[in-house]
């Protein structure tokens, strides 16, 4: 399953950066790389129906593995991009009470934890106290293994 998805995500990549390559045209306006590499980075996780087209097309070569893969991948996608838009309507819906609150929420969530991890420490000390020291255990096997010695168990 690993061996698919690497597969598909390469093909996925060759196809993207071949289509990105034919439609490149140089830019003398100064904007330099990190401009170009932040277009190319929104080309991929937004992709546009002609550029899914493009890439189909470079697929009917390919073996059913890999397109059954970039199929998987390309739902996927959409999923996530489907979950990063009702992020974003839903943090473009909130309020400033609503932010607060969820602010208030999270400091709470946040004490709490911190409560439970000084419980947790609590609870090592006193399991650690009750436990017996790796010496003293080593003390008594050897003496009851000198106690069956002596009684002739074998």
């Amino acid at each position: 399953m690993k061996s698919k998805l690497i597969i598909s995500a390469v093909v996925s990549l060759a196809c993207a950066s071949s289509v990105l390559a034919k439609n490149e045209t140089p830019k003398g306006n100064g904007e330099g790389p990190v401009k170009e590499q932040a277009q190319i980075r929104d080309q991929l996780q937004v992709c546009t129906p002609e550029l899914e087209k493009e890439c189909l097309q470079d697929q009917d070569g390919l073996p059913a593995e890999v397109q059954e893969a970039v199929k998987e991948m390309t739902q996927a996608r959409e999923k996530y991009q489907q979950q990063l838009q009702d992020q974003t309507n839903e943090a473009t819906e909130c309020t400033d009470e609503d932010r607060e609150q969820l602010r208030e929420q999270l400091r709470e969530q946040m004490k709490e934890q911190a409560k439970d991890r000084e419980q947790l420490r609590e609870r090592l000390r006193e399991m650690r106290e009750c436990l017996p020291e790796h010496q003293d255990m080593i003390q008594q096997a050897k003496e009851q293994a000198r106690e069956k010695a002596r009684r002739g168990d074998d």
